[in-house]
């Protein structure tokens, strides 16, 4: 590209385009599932390896690539180029996803932010330690590791090359210690922002890296051939430009930005001007947990509810090994189905979600487990959604049925967290004698925005009682409505302070025995309310004049009342005590409730906006 062209692209950049201050790495994982194997079975090492997933191969290793086998080449036509291909089942991403996650913490030691791309590639912004290092090396002496894309002619005033020569040192260091401790060989991109870094990479590829300056941006942007290679730039960007002849990156640096501003907003065209000379602000974002955590399984067709049934169920046995090593709680699931039409030769997906209750999950010797009788829940809640999903009274064709927990809570174990008496080995029921046994409903509450590819509504209609503060009036009324009929309740842990008090009918049984074996008769009722104060009356007089637990209410687990923090026993206390105040605090609307004094015991109970 001539001068005229690069001045008039450059005219057209934000004033901070010029910033060359940061120093950003970008490792990519050489033939990631391939290596994979290879590091389980040394054996394979020396072998073409395809890994094969359904009828394709979606990836294979360099040896298998030298007889010219492509990623996702059909089974039949990889083995007619390669006869002795190795092939190996890839269609479980439990290994790869471990590796991954292996990977990741590698690189998290340099205390730098680090940002997955996918299972296989990193972003990683060492601006920070390059500066830390500039103070302590002699800068004359600072060498680059590594290929340069070309060779500078002229010391950027800025310092930028200094800088990423630094870099070079740090991916290399990194990339070292990748191989040496998990065996994985890699390449890397070292530049001054992402979208260089990441298009460099593979320029040198396998396991070796690549530094690219600043100033060689444009002209390396240039030589590619499709402006889909930008990473920025998708399907239908390519094609409103490709309609207007705009095909290769250099024809997107040449053309007019008033040409682009009459297809794009204003802000699109000259982010596509920038990008089309290498020029990207976007910063690197640490990856954290993931909002969802799901499994799919595809195939040609299957029109029998048995066989999806199966189906599920092996997704469900796998997804829940996922969510044990991640170590949250889950609250949401969704079912995933891809529908074939038949008559329209196409296929497009519907999804629905529910809420599910916390306590189908437990916590054994600190890792999260799901009993035999949990799953069975869980496999009723799926087959709940499905069949909203699918009208068995006609034929259906499936080609993919998909599992996944999109919303959590995290596990507050420490020995100062109400979690531990509501979810672990320590039960508030037990204290407060709620019944749970209730199957748990599935509901089609949705947590998250729904999936683009997604053509159904959420239904609501049959929502599990999962209390909510943003309608706390709504939800109380309910949850005491379907405790009282033996409707399914949610956990616990979800309901408000006055959900957790005795049941009236277990207070009048209490009452009835202490009454009975004290030759008493029973005080007539004059209204419901009354009912539960003169059913109280004597099982509190019991601790009327007590401090410690040898005098609480023969329903109450001592040993369970005495691990309580005291906080909780006093108030626990004053609510026997004074029965009335019990029956106002569960009359009390959720307003009232929410403005308890700061010493309350409903601040563990209700949800504070």
């Amino acid at each position: 590209m001539d001068d005229r062209n690069m001045e008039s692209s450059s005219s057209i950049l934000p004033d901070d385009s010029s910033d060359h201050s940061k120093s950003i790495i970008h490792i990519d994982v050489d033939c990631f599932y391939a290596q994979v194997e290879m590091v389980r079975k040394p054996e394979l090492q020396s072998l073409p390896l395809g890994i094969q997933q359904k009828n394709i191969v979606v990836t294979s290793n360099y040896e298998a690539r030298k007889y010219g086998i492509r990623k996702c080449m059909l089974v039949t036509d990889a083995l007619n180029v390669c006869p002795n291909l190795k092939l190996v089942n890839g269609e479980d991403l439990h290994d790869y996803r471990a590796a991954s996650n292996k990977i990741f913490t590698v690189l998290q030691s340099w205390k730098c932010p680090v940002e997955k791309l996918g299972m296989d590639e990193n972003f990683i912004d060492v601006t920070n330690l390059v500066q830390e290092k500039l103070k302590t090396v002699n800068i004359a002496t600072i060498t680059l590791s590594g290929n340069m894309y070309s060779e500078s002619s002229l010391e950027c005033i800025c310092g930028c090359q200094k800088r990423l020569k630094i870099a070079s040192q740090i991916a290399s260091e990194m990339r070292n210690k990748i191989y040496d401790e998990l065996g994985f060989t890699t390449c890397a991109g070292i530049a001054h922002n992402k979208l260089l870094a990441k298009l460099i990479c593979p320029f040198n590829k396998p396991n070796d890296q690549t530094t690219i300056y600043p100033e060689h941006g444009a002209s390396f942007m240039s030589t590619l051939q499709n402006v889909r290679c930008i990473p920025s730039i998708g399907s239908k960007t390519t094609e409103t430009l490709i309609s207007h002849k705009i095909i290769s990156v250099s024809d997107l640096q040449t053309a007019p930005l008033d040409v682009l501003k009459k297809h794009f907003s204003g802000d699109m065209a000259v982010r596509l001007k920038n990008l089309s000379v290498g020029e990207d602000n976007t910063p690197v974002k640490q990856t954290g947990r993931p909002q969802s955590i799901g499994l799919e399984d595809s195939f040609k067709t299957v029109s029998v509810k048995s066989e999806v049934e199966e189906k599920f169920a092996a997704l469900l046995q796998r997804l829940l090994i996922l969510v044990r090593e991640d170590g949250r709680i889950p609250v949401s699931l969704r079912v995933t189905l891809r529908k074939k039409d038949v008559k329209r030769l196409s296929s497009h997906r519907e999804s629905r979600q529910c809420q599910v209750s916390p306590s189908i999950f437990t916590i054994n010797n600190g890792a999260l487990t799901v009993t035999d009788a949990g799953q069975q829940k869980l496999m009723s809640i799926i087959m709940r959604l499905f069949n909203k999903l699918i009208n068995l009274s006609k034929p259906f064709h499936l080609t993919l049925v998909g599992l996944a927990f999109t919303k959590f809570q995290e596990r507050m174990t420490g020995r100062s967290s109400i979690v531990n008496y509501l979810m672990n080995d320590i039960s508030v029921q037990s204290v407060l004698n709620i019944q749970n046994d209730c199957d748990t409903s599935a509901s089609s509450m949705d947590y998250s925005a729904a999936s683009p590819s997604s053509s159904t509504t959420t239904d609501l209609s049959d929502a599990e009682v999962e209390p909510s503060p943003k309608k706390p009036k709504k939800v109380t009324w309910i949850a005491k409505r379907r405790c009282l009929s033996k409707e399914e309740v949610a956990s616990p842990s979800k309901l408000k302070v006055g959900e957790l008090r005795l049941n009236s009918r277990e207070l009048e049984k209490v009452s009835e025995l202490r009454l009975s074996s004290r030759d008493r008769s029973l005080t007539p009722r004059a209204s419901p309310a009354k009912d539960n104060l003169s059913d109280n009356s004597d099982t509190m007089k019991d601790i009327a004049e007590g401090d410690n637990c040898d005098d609480c209410p023969s329903y109450v687990d001592k040993e369970v009342f005495n691990a309580l923090p005291d906080q909780m026993q006093q108030e626990l206390k004053a609510m026997w005590k004074n029965p009335s105040s019990s029956d106002m605090v569960t009359r009390s609307s959720p307003r009232t409730m929410n403005k308890a004094k700061p010493n309350s015991i409903m601040k563990y109970f209700v949800p504070h906006k």
